[in-house]
């Protein structure tokens, strides 16, 4: 592990140093703006050549993020997909900084790649890598660059590195400290060759490691450009007056928001492969003046033999996914904007585990943690000059199943169909309907992966990619951005594996806003020796087009899961079925206008049920013209019929405080119900 417990401090933006503050000095405002917007270029440049180059899924929808570092690794300039990785990847730049520089045995030198995945090393988890190398300006240290990605495959206990079954980290595949991977801009085969053996996919492994290799390169050649025109100073000052206005700029907007502490809760209700229990996750946000507090206190222990356990870092680079998109979207995404913040993480809880402790589902947890936060924060800006941007929260992690074996062509692979990861609907907006098939609360700029380029490298069949899922997202004044599903067939292949990932199962984390309802859970369905090939034998278009015909006509054994399952096998022509999150809504259902209601129907967004139960409305169930005045009467009631179910706070906590879960519900939650280990675990 990381030689002392400050190396996981390093996602801090540090200190200007003597030099930086002269530098930026004499940045005036003209070339502040073009040159900043030309290291902004150079990174989506590197971007996508590497989504053009990589063969990870991931890679290739997007996922992933390119940066610009000081001298001293701090985050100036990037593009962003996966936000969280622009934080790690400045931890990997310092370690290495402060252990191999002056090191004879490894030094940082012109042409240098450095790789680094290990979570205590800064990483997030196994999966998620990262490439970066040093900048040199005439035998001088100017500026570092990094390229990072999920890479499916890690060598797990599970295929695809996210291992639901893994007990303690070394269940956990390829962990890698930070290590040179390169010099003098070549590979070294043998440490290549090193990584290909960890993993059941060396072919994507290797491509993947080139494609980031690229990447930075690219970038290295445009800081080249700024540097033989302006000279170092003005990129060492460059980047610190990047860092610094975004300091500045996040101060300002954090005092115009009121003091005030925020609190949002979030129940996780499964810990691994077949483990099912409630975990809590207390979020306090306290805003006092220009600076925030985000504490985690509360929380329930480390979880012993799961993997849901978080070092406490991951939290704060997923934190990010909310500070980058919804705090402060119009700024420049500098660690300049991480500097008014500070976490609280309690000793003890899943947020502090021992180094032995499995975390590759840690990502998950993160993932659905992100919510509260969220939450936390829109009530803040509620009473703001900024409450015109409120927007409902994600949905939580994204639902992922992995797919593995050997494809069509006899190579081995472990991979997922991005489509479902990048699926998840938006939280509805103050004014307006979340957006449908968004992305994902990591990424919000990812990309669908055309069908017939999964179906071309990897042994599937796409029977179906459905129309939006109905019932799946959030109801309220606005409802949740719409979601998808897909079923595939294994295809020319004698079997295959799949790994059902996500970080809930039996109910939904992600609350909506102000009455808004919460989306439904979802799950994940395998169906073997199924008889989709005789349908299609008979009549092609009997082959189901969506969920519903999915279930009625599609026979065979089936097995239907929550998203955080074990390893199935399955045979060439068997089925498996996943589907993304919906969104959660915004505002009571009953301010729904009845004409959006009718486009829900119409569009098989909703149910008849919902219409008429939810929402309220009286239609002719035939052509959908809602009767007005007969919706208003029935909402009328309803209200009436509310306030008669309500009670006073004393009765209502009077009765709340006798209600607990079962025993068996509270194994990893902690004590009941202040979630403090309980003495045997301790």
């Amino acid at each position: 592990m990381p030689r002392s417990p400050e190396d996981l401090q390093g996602w801090r933006p540090d200190p200007p140093t003597p030099r930086e503050i002269e530098a930026a000095a004499h940045i005036d405002q003209a070339d502040l703006e073009v040159y900043r917007r030309k290291l902004e270029l150079a990174c989506y440049e590197a971007r996508e050549l590497m989504m053009r180059m990589g063969v990870s899924p991931m890679i290739q929808g997007g996922d992933l993020c390119v940066g610009i570092y000081t001298p001293g690794g701090n985050l100036a300039a990037a593009v962003m997909g996966t936000h969280l990785h622009l934080i790690n990847c400045q931890m990997a730049i310092k370690y290495t900084l402060k252990y191999y520089k002056d090191d004879e045995t490894v030094g940082i030198r012109p042409g240098d790649m450095f790789y680094v995945n290990d979570t205590w090393y800064g990483g997030i988890h196994s999966p998620d890598q990262i490439l970066y190398m040093p900048i040199f300006h005439n035998g001088e240290l100017v500026a570092w660059c990094g390229a990072m990605s999920h890479e499916t495959e890690t060598g797990a206990i599970e295929p695809g590195g996210n291992p639901p079954s893994a007990k303690t980290r070394y269940d956990e595949g390829m962990r890698l400290a930070p290590f040179k991977v390169g010099e003098n801009y070549k590979l070294k085969s043998d440490l290549v060759e090193v990584m290909e053996n960890f993993v059941r996919d060396p072919r994507m492994q290797t491509l993947d490691l080139k494609a980031r290799a690229a990447a930075c390169f690219v970038v290295e050649k445009r800081v080249r450009e700024v540097l033989e025109r302006k000279g170092p100073d003005f990129l060492i000052g460059l980047m610190r007056k990047l860092i610094d206005l975004g300091e500045q700029a996040a101060r300002a907007r954090i005092r115009n928001l009121n003091d005030g502490i925020y609190r949002q809760a979030v129940f996780l209700d499964t810990v691994g492969a077949g483990k099912y229990g409630l975990l809590r996750a207390m979020v306090s946000v306290k805003n006092k003046g220009d600076q925030i507090t985000i504490d985690f206190s509360g929380s329930s222990p480390r979880v012993i033999g799961g993997n849901f356990n978080v070092v406490p870092h991951v939290m704060i680079a997923e934190t990010a996914c909310f500070i980058y998109q919804f705090l402060f979207p119009d700024l420049n995404p500098s660690i300049g904007v991480f500097a008014p913040f500070e976490f609280v993480f309690e000793k003890g809880s899943f947020f502090d585990p021992d180094f032995e402790d499995a975390t590759s589902l840690g990502m998950m947890t993160v993932q659905n943690v992100n919510p509260a936060i969220h939450l936390a924060f829109q009530r803040m800006l509620m009473d703001s000059d900024f409450r015109n941007n409120i927007v409902g929260p994600w949905c939580g992690c994204d639902n992922s199943i992995v797919f593995a074996g050997a494809n069509q062509y006899g190579d081995p692979y472990a991979a997922f169909d991005q489509g479902i990861a990048n699926g998840c609907g938006m939280g509805a907006k103050h004014d307006g309907d979340g957006t449908d098939v968004a992305g994902f609360v990591s990424c919000p700029v990812g990309e669908f992966l055309d069908t017939e380029q999964v179906e071309m490298q990897y042994p599937l069949l796409a029977l179906f990619r459905t129309k939006y899922l109905m019932n799946a997202h959030g109801f309220g004044k606005y409802r949740g951005g719409r979601t998808i599903g897909m079923l595939y067939a294994f295809h020319n292949t004698p079997m295959g594996f799949t790994v059902p990932v996500a970080g809930h199962a039996k109910f939904p984390v992600a609350q909506g806003l102000f009455g808004g309802y919460a989306q439904s859970p979802s799950v994940a369905a395998f169906i073997r020796k199924p008889n989709w090939k005789a349908l299609a034998e008979m009549n092609p278009d009997e082959l189901p087009n969506d969920v519903e015909e999915l279930q009625k006509k599609i026979q065979g054994e089936w097995l239907i899961t929550h998203t955080n399952g074990s390893m199935q096998q399955l045979a060439e022509g068997d089925l498996f079925f996943s589907a993304s999150f919906g969104g959660p809504g915004y505002g009571d259902v009953l301010e729904r206008d009845p004409q959006l209601v009718m486009k829900d129907l119409r569009e098989e967004s909703i149910s008849h049920w919902v219409a008429q139960n939810v929402y309220k409305v009286v239609y002719d169930p035939e052509t959908l013209i809602p009767d007005l005045e007969a919706t208003e009467r029935l909402r009328a009631e309803e209200r009436e019929n509310r306030k008669k179910r309500g009670r006073t706070w004393d009765e209502f906590q009077t009765e709340w405080s006798q209600k607990k879960p079962k025993d068996e519900l509270l194994t990893y939650f902690g004590t009941w119900p202040d979630a403090k280990p309980v003495p045997q675990l301790a």
